[in-house]
């Protein structure tokens, strides 16, 4: 086995190589996410699986509920489809598959529910995940004016405010698979 890495449009293996194609994070930072696939299912054998996994921004909820955190969460979704991209992906995985002809498509959602009563999850995926994320677009969403600064540092503090004793933050992923 080796490490390759290679253009996912322009994919260096032969038609029908794989047994099983996993792709997980790629789609949602892609122009053309269908097309991807679109490839990815030429390099698998008939019969073959592929395992998809994508974020939704959007299926984000929490206690205590904040319209300005939820302002501010929008702003990564409004510059990652400026950008060519889509946060909101993993609502789209079973039609994305069906237009890519793939066949036996299964779609289930993860859910990642955390509390207080889970640190390793408050610390690694609520703070140091998804809200490290949404941070490392303020500059972006003020200067495009997506926001002001003191809505902006008012929808973090809320988003914060979800990793406290009483808080609790979810959010879905989207398992895909699918054959050629």
């Amino acid at each position: 086995m080796a490490f390759q890495q290679a253009d996912i449009f322009d994919l260096p293996f032969a038609v029908a190589s794989f047994d099983q194609v996993f792709a997980c994070f790629v789609l949602e930072h892609l122009r053309d996410p269908l097309a991807a696939l679109s490839r990815l299912k030429l390099v698998l054998k008939p019969g073959g699986t592929l395992t998809v996994i994508e974020g939704d921004h959007g299926s984000t909820y929490f206690y205590p509920d904040s319209e300005a955190a939820q302002r501010t969460i929008r702003c990564l979704v409004d510059i990652q489809a400026e950008m060519g991209g889509d946060a909101l992906i993993g609502r789209r995985l079973y039609p994305l598959l069906a237009q890519a002809g793939l066949k036996h498509i299964a779609v289930s959602p993860r859910m990642v529910y955390v509390d207080s009563s889970r640190p390793q999850l408050v610390d690694g995926f609520t703070i140091k995940t998804f809200i490290a994320m949404v941070e490392g677009v303020r500059s972006q969403a003020i200067a495009r004016g997506l926001i002001d600064p003191d809505a902006w540092e008012k929808g973090i503090r809320d988003l914060y405010r979800t990793t406290k004793s009483d808080g609790v933050f979810c959010y879905t992923f989207f398992k895909a698979v699918a054959t050629a």
